[in-house]
């Protein structure tokens, strides 16, 4: 009966550790689920609580999306690791999941979940699904069309209102994510994620050791320093505008990014970033201005005018956003000020 009774409880916890595991066919697959929640990737969907494989990360500066919050994770399959691409994208192996989900904090205290993004590495290239949260259902549903969420009642360092706020369509996905026409993550690049954060065990550790030391990442010495969190005075004026730049800007505007032919380059490694450039087809993305960055004028440059604008033949970035950046407006306005 002792033997029975024991054969049996290995059984279930074999079910079970089949059950809490990451699918892994499902990420491969050209059919994608109807819910978030058949990926395995939370133990608790609604309180954004990742499943053990899953890893939550940071970035050091993140992307403006209309103020909204967001929670990052990654998943790497068993026994296989990201490697290091110079200081580019980690080289995340086939059915690698990059999570990232967009909410807001409601005046009642509680967290409005949004959408869910997932990056998916598949045998041919990554692609792009979004999930679009049901707070009653507690799962989120496939939206390749994309949706617009009527938002109220949020807390928003801009303290608006009403948020019209877009879930993208699958081929909008690609006018951020386009690098060499081909689907590529943004934010994991070394330079990024290195910094501390707070993980479940309530350490605070330096991500790419984390990474290393949890077999995701393969090993190696990394002191790159010069990204910045854009919004902490503490840091360098020109080093916290150029954060700011190359996180939300700097991958589309780049020799190989989808903003290629502007010739407008600006991550922070770029010498030529926009002083004095001329723009190139721009139409009235220009407002009738000269140069992409006017040192000491502001008020004359593209970059900020583009910035300052909710029309869609104007504003910069074309999508992700419908409120304008006032902090980053604030800051970009100093930065060109300040230059000599």
């Amino acid at each position: 009966m002792m033997k029975h009774n024991r054969l049996l409880f290995f059984i279930l916890l074999f079910m079970a550790s089949k059950a809490l595991a990451v699918n892994d066919r499902l990420i491969l697959i050209d059919d994608p689920p109807k819910r978030l929640s058949e990926y395995n990737f939370f133990l608790n969907h609604i309180n954004q609580s990742p499943n053990e494989q899953v890893v939550p990360y940071e970035l050091i500066t993140a992307l403006f999306s209309d103020y909204s919050d967001k929670h990052r994770f990654v998943y790497v399959p068993n026994g296989m690791s990201a490697a290091y691409n110079n200081d580019e994208v980690f080289d995340f192996p086939v059915g690698t999941a990059l999570i990232k989900t967009f909410s807001y904090q409601k005046t009642d205290g509680s967290e409005l979940l949004l959408e869910t993004r997932l990056l998916l590495h598949k045998d041919d290239g990554w692609d792009a699904l979004t999930y679009v949260w049901d707070m009653n259902e507690g799962d989120a549903y496939l939206a390749l069309g994309g949706k617009t969420i009527d938002v109220r009642n949020v807390i928003t360092p801009s303290n608006s209102n009403y948020i019209r706020y877009r879930v993208p369509n699958k081929n909008q996905c690609k006018e951020c994510h386009l690098k060499k026409d081909a689907i590529e993550p943004i934010g994991p690049k070394p330079r990024n994620i290195n910094k501390e954060i707070v993980y479940r065990d309530d350490l605070k550790r330096n991500q790419i050791d984390h990474w290393t030391a949890m077999n995701i990442l393969q090993e190696r010495n990394y002191s790159y320093d010069r990204m910045v969190s854009a919004f902490n005075q503490n840091h360098d004026l020109n080093l916290r505008a150029r954060s700011y730049l190359d996180i939300n800007c700097g991958h589309c505007h780049s020799p190989e990014g989808s903003a290629s032919s502007s010739g407008l380059y600006l991550s922070i490694d770029d010498k030529d970033f926009g002083i004095y450039k001329k723009p190139v087809a721009a139409g009235r993305g220009s407002g009738g201005l000269s140069y992409s960055i006017v040192p000491g004028y502001p008020e004359e440059s593209i970059l900020l005018y583009r910035m300052l604008s909710n029309e869609p033949d104007v504003m910069m970035p074309e999508s992700g956003r419908t409120l304008m950046h006032d902090e980053a407006i604030e800051l970009l306005t100093e930065w060109i000020t300040e230059m000599k």
